[in-house]
């Protein structure tokens, strides 16, 4: 079964789940350099997006459509305007959520009216709420391993909202509402040894890694995971995988955090100058010459955070370079930056460490590194972090092995690869554009601004040796 997951309103998204595999995830504001939350302007683009990636509507099986939200406690179906051939329609699609005692979560509604181009003259739609629950559960280890699970989803603060997935009984059931900001776990875990004690944290909430902190060394649970999409960003995947848990054979989703768009392609920008450079070439720049560099590289991250194919990569050495970064992403100058970290070493940099591949808990870095990565050191000692296996099919990984292996480090500074309310950078024309590093990297070419390089050379002086004019081999 093929099953194409789509959100309209903000966050706007298009996403394919071939059988149980995630084929793609497409937000739209990582379409040309589109604005954050942008929405799904017109329909017809769900079209144009399955034709990218070699689909058309015909082979598509169920269209799902993500819940919305005119009124929260509304148990009717909502309208929302969009657009069709240019033309204005309104979309009848399932209520924000599920309201206890009126309806039940992942109840299905079937509308007419559309076929997203498909012969099909129908789409089913669940409620908002279902795509957290689904999207956070059938991307978790528990899914996979066929175990219940606790979702919890905080997905307009104060409001909490506790459910019980029924993993064998592919049923979802409410367990409680919570309306303050407090843990919501704690009685509960007392009062009822029936729940599980696997929890998946998901909602807008879920990108608070304090707050995840905080739930994790409570240790009411036994296990915590927090998928890298739990916001709107991963609407049109979580409204494809209520249908798949709902019908398909498997509730556990196969998925991959590079699902995104892939890079664009386009020539050498004017004043750019491109030249061979693999991973090993991109770490001695960055040891050397210590600027930042954006890489981009393969399909896109799903969710909101840059996780190493659409990231601006710096060393973490010098104090100055969380400044700099902030500066050229017009930030506060005390907004922190996250760090990038070699999972075999994370323990030793970091507490707790261990993994954490998808910047979804806080670390504080141990004593003996403060001063060795300062520019990844928040003000109370913690820092955000990425850790990456070294046997990642990603080229930071490589990066970050081959900057390791040069200077002892296994730490890099990691922030978005993209310009002030904008999506990632979809190819190398873009970031040029935006002008803000000197080195951008991607599909094995460095791209080095010309102009920019003559004035530091009149301002250094000449260099011994400029890895950014240097093709350099593994």
């Amino acid at each position: 079964m093929v099953i194409c997951g789509i959100r309209v309103s903000h966050d706007g998204g298009v996403a394919v789940i071939e059988d149980d595999r995630l084929v793609f995830g497409i937000e739209m504001e990582k379409l040309d350099n589109g604005r954050r939350h942008r929405t799904l302007g017109d329909l017809d683009q769900v079209t144009e997006i399955l034709r990218s990636e070699g689909l058309a509507p015909t082979d598509i099986d169920r269209f799902v459509v993500d819940g919305y939200v005119p009124e929260p406690d509304s148990t009717e179906p909502a309208r929302i305007a969009t657009v069709v051939g240019g033309r204005p329609v309104e979309l009848t699609i399932a209520p924000h959520q599920d309201r206890p005692g009126h309806t039940v979560p992942l109840a299905r509604h079937r509308f007419r009216g559309h076929g997203f181009g498909s012969a099909a003259d129908e789409y089913v739609s669940y409620h908002h709420v279902d795509q957290h629950i689904m999207g956070g559960y059938c991307a978790s280890p528990f899914a996979a391993r066929g175990e219940d699970a606790l979702v919890l989803v905080g997905d307009s603060a104060p409001v909490r909202r506790l459910y019980h997935v029924v993993a064998a009984a592919r049923k979802v059931r409410p367990v409680a509402i919570f309306r303050d900001s407090g843990s919501p776990l704690g009685s509960l875990a007392s009062e009822d040894s029936s729940l599980p004690t696997k929890l998946v944290v998901t909602g807008e909430c879920a990108l608070d890694i304090k707050w995840n902190s905080r739930l994790r060394e409570q240790g009411m649970v036994e296990e915590i995971w927090v998928p890298p999409f739990p916001d709107d960003s991963g609407a049109a995947i979580g409204a494809a995988c209520c249908e798949m848990f709902r019908k398909g054979r498997n509730p556990a989703l196969r998925w991959g955090v590079y699902c995104g768009p892939r890079v664009g392609v386009c020539g050498v920008p004017d004043n750019w100058r491109r030249q061979l450079c693999d991973e090993r070439g991109v770490a001695e720049l960055l040891h050397r010459k210590g600027e930042p560099v954006v890489v981009l590289s393969g399909r896109a991250e799903i969710g909101p955070r840059a996780l190493g194919n659409r990231s601006i990569l710096a060393p973490a050495t010098d104090s100055a370079m969380r400044d700099r970064l902030n500066g050229i992403k017009h930030r506060a100058a005390d907004r922190s930056v996250a760090a990038i970290c070699r999972v075999e070493r994370a323990a030793e940099v970091f507490g707790p460490g261990g993994r954490d591949p998808y910047l979804t808990f806080e670390h504080r870095i141990r004593p003996d590194w403060a001063d060795r990565i300062p520019a990844v050191r928040q003000v109370d000692g913690t820092a955000r972090v990425q850790t990456i296996d070294a046997a990642a099919k990603s080229a930071t990984a490589r990066i970050l092995a081959a900057y390791e292996a040069i200077s002892g480090i296994p730490v890099l500074c990691n922030t978005s690869a993209n310009s002030e309310g904008c999506g990632f950078f979809p190819d190398v024309s873009a970031a040029a554009r935006w002008g803000g590093t000197r080195y951008i990297w991607s599909e094995g070419y460095l791209y080095t601004d010309q102009a920019r390089a003559r004035q530091t050379t009149r301002e250094r002086g000449p260099a011994q040796r400029d890895w950014g004019y240097t093709s350099v081999t593994w």
